[in-house]
């Protein structure tokens, strides 16, 4: 990888060594470079939530890009019915977290919540998303993997429409890494809701540690979200991701090596 930040993790059935440094002196320059996270909702950003408090706080240039207007998540506890104002209210809360974090500059999309999957909509996404990453030239941008963290069709589409942009020839300088947990640190952490579909841990071979006060960072970013979120809920999901990093965030590139291709294809 180009960027200074990670620790890269080999899977064991490639190499003894527990991990790597991932440091070529070659890149160095790559840190000077925006990070640029992108989501579809207000509120996704938990995931990643320390991680990017501490790249900011270490002088990084941060962007956060939120596909879509959150219009739709209606919650009782908030008392907003779906539309322009829970639209505004989640931009407020977007602003809020995006603040905390240290975010240098928010993108907000204002696609339809809920309504990613249309052509014109795909297509609208892609625009955008792509204007943005030509503008700040991010070295590196964090998205949702294929199974989109807990399995919302618009977290699995926006790290499709971001994935599609960076495997074109044009981003090839650009690392893509999918956010995600490891399956087997999730089996024992305590429970919290909406579940979290877990990646196998030897496909996360991007680790960056942070502090606790990434972590509290982190958590009170979270809390900006009272729309979507009660208090006994954002603390059960607090703990759960608490257990789950343990002072790590996991990720792994969009086009991980495979362990041995003769096995499949011949030589």
């Amino acid at each position: 990888m180009r960027a200074l930040f990670f620790r890269c993790v080999a899977p064991a059935a490639l190499v003894m060594a527990a991990s790597l440094a991932c440091l070529p002196a070659a890149v160095m320059g790559q840190t000077s470079r925006p990070v640029l996270a992108v989501f579809a909702h207000p509120d996704d950003e938990r995931v990643i939530g320390p991680l990017l408090s501490r790249l900011s706080r270490e002088g990084r240039d941060v962007h956060l890009a939120i596909a879509t207007d959150g219009s739709k998540g209606v919650r009782d506890h908030a008392g907003i019915p779906a539309g322009e104002r829970l639209a505004a209210a989640r931009k407020l809360e977007a602003e809020c977290a995006a603040k905390r974090l240290g975010v240098r500059e928010l993108h907000l999309f204002g696609l339809e919540d809920g309504g990613l999957a249309s052509f014109a909509t795909l297509a609208r996404l892609r625009t955008e998303l792509a204007q943005v990453i030509a503008r700040i030239q991010p070295a590196v941008i964090i998205t949702f993997g294929p199974e989109g963290g807990t399995g919302h069709p618009d977290h699995r589409l926006v790290g499709n429409v971001a994935t599609q942009i960076v495997q074109a020839d044009h981003h090839r300088t650009i690392d893509l890494l999918y956010a995600s947990l490891p399956a087997e640190r999730l089996r024992t952490a305590p429970p919290s809701s909406p579940t979290v579909n877990g990646v196998a841990d030897d496909l996360l071979t991007v680790r960056v540690s942070f502090e606790n006060r990434d972590l509290v960072a982190g958590q009170e970013a979270f809390a900006c979200h009272r729309t979507q979120y009660t208090t006994p809920e954002m603390a059960a999901i607090n703990r759960t991701l608490a257990h789950v990093w343990n002072g790590t965030a996991y990720l792994r590139p969009w086009n991980g090596a495979m362990s041995d291709p003769a096995k499949v294809f011949g030589r």
